[in-house]
C-alpha cells in the first residue's frame, strides 16, 4: 500500500490544482464582489460594534457610516494621487518632442560609443534602432489605435459593469453586515463548514501576511523612488516611481532593470554623480527589499522562494496580470487544501 501513496498524493494534488484552477478562472470573477463584501465586513465589524455598543446605532447604520468614511477617504487619496499623476502625464506628452529629441542625442553618444569600443559603425547601429523602432511604430498604428477604437463602445460598457459591481459589493456589505451572526450560525450547520473553516483561517493567516508583505513592500519602495527622484530633481518624479514601484512586484523584472541601465547611461553621457546616484537608490531599495521579506513574512510560508517564483509565471501564464497575486494565493490554497486532507485522513 504504502508503494502506492505516492501516486495518490499526485493524484489528489492534480485534482486540488484543477479545482483551484477552475474556482480562480470561472467561478472567483462571478463571487468577486461577494467575497469584497465579506472582506469589508471582516475588517468593518470590530468598529461597527464598538459604534453600536458606545453610541447605541444600530450595527447596519454603524458599518454603513464606516463603509462611506472608508470610501471616502480612499476616495480623496485617489484624487490627489490621479490628479498629480495625470498633471505628470500631461507635461510629458506636452514636452514629447523635447524628449524625443534628447533621446536621439542619447542614441548618438552611446552608438558612438559602441563604435569606439566595438569597430561596428555608428551610422549602421542607428539605422538598425530605427528600423525596428519603425515597425513598432506602424504595427501600433495597424493593430492598437483601431483596436481602441473600435472597442470604445466595450470600454465604457465595462465602466457601467464595474460601477455595477460597485453597487453590488455595498448592498451585500449591509446585508451580511445584518445577518452575519444568523449565516454562521446556518453554515455551522454544514459539515464541510469546519474543513472550508480551518482553511480560510490558514489562509487568512499566511496568504493575508504574504499580500500585506508584498503591499507594504510595493509601498516602501514606491515611496522611496518618489522621494528619491524628486530629490534628484526629476520633473516626474511620482510618474516614474509609480510605474518601478509596481515593477518591484515582479520577480522577473524589479528596479534594477530600470534603475542600473539608467544610471549606466547617465554616467557614459557626462552626468556621472546622477548615475551613481541612480544605482545608490538601486541598492536602497533592494537592500530595503531584502531586509523586509524575512522580517515580515519570515519562514512562516513555508515555501521556497523559488516555488513562490514559479507561481508567479505560471500565474502569469494562466490569469495574465492578475496571475502576479492569484498565482501565489493559488499555490497556497492547493497546499493548504491538501494539508487539510491528510490531517483528516490520519485522524480517522
Amino acid at each position: 500500500m504504502s508503494m502506492h501513496k505516492p501516486y495518490k498524493d499526485a493524484i489528489k494534488l492534480t485534482g486540488i490544482a484543477i479545482a483551484v484552477f477552475l474556482g480562480m478562472k470561472y467561478i472567483l470573477p462571478v463571487a468577486i464582489p461577494f467575497f469584497i463584501a465579506w472582506v469589508l465586513v471582516r475588517f468593518l465589524m470590530p468598529g461597527a460594534v464598538f459604534l453600536e455598543e458606545k453610541l447605541h446605532l444600530k450595527k447596519v447604520l454603524a458599518g454603513g457610516i464606516l463603509l462611506v468614511l472608508l470610501t471616502g477617504a480612499a476616495g480623496i487619496a485617489l484624487y490627489l494621487l490621479g490628479s498629480t499623476l495625470i498633471r505628470q502625464v500631461c507635461n510629458l506628452a506636452a514636452n514629447f518632442d523635447i524628449y524625443m529629441q534628447k533621446a536621439e542625442n542619447l542614441l548618438k553618444v552611446c552608438c558612438s560609443a559602441v563604435e569606439k569600443n566595438t569597430g561596428i559603425h555608428a551610422q549602421a547601429v542607428e539605422n538598425f534602432i530605427y528600423d525596428n523602432m519603425l515597425v513598432v511604430e506602424q504595427r501600433l498604428q495597424t493593430y492598437a489605435v483601431p483596436d481602441v477604437l473600435k472597442n470604445s463602445i466595450s470600454y465604457l460598457m465595462s465602466m457601467l459593469e464595474w460601477l455595477g459591481v460597485v453597487l453590488i459589493v455595498f448592498v451585500s456589505y449591509m446585508l451580511i453586515l445584518k445577518d452575519y451572526e444568523k449565516l454562521g450560525e446556518v453554515l455551522k450547520k454544514y459539515g464541510i463548514y469546519e474543513r472550508t473553516r480551518k482553511i480560510n483561517a490558514a489562509m487568512m493567516s499566511l496568504g493575508g501576511a504574504w499580500l500585506r508583505a508584498q503591499l507594504l513592500i510595493i509601498l516602501t519602495v514606491t515611496i522611496i523612488c518618489v522621494a528619491g527622484l524628486a530629490l534628484l530633481g526629476y520633473p516626474y518624479a511620482l510618474l516614474l516611481g509609480i510605474v518601478i514601484g509596481l515593477l518591484d512586484a515582479l520577480p522577473f523584472i524589479g528596479t534594477g532593470t530600470i534603475l542600473v541601465p539608467w544610471g549606466v547611461i547617465q554616467m557614459f553621457t557626462g552626468k556621472f554623480w546622477l548615475g551613481v546616484c541612480l544605482i545608490v537608490l538601486f541598492l536602497i531599495i533592494n537592500t530595503l527589499r531584502e531586509f523586509l521579506e524575512p522580517k515580515l513574512i519570515g519562514d512562516r510560508m513555508g515555501i521556497y522562494p523559488i516555488a513562490m517564483v514559479a507561481a508567479v509565471y505560471v500565474g502569469i501564464c494562466v490569469y495574465g496580470v492578475a496571475g502576479v497575486v492569484l498565482g501565489p494565493i493559488s499555490l497556497m490554497l492547493i497546499i493548504e487544501i491538501f494539508r487539510e486532507m491528510r490531517e483528516e485522513k490520519d485522524m480517522k
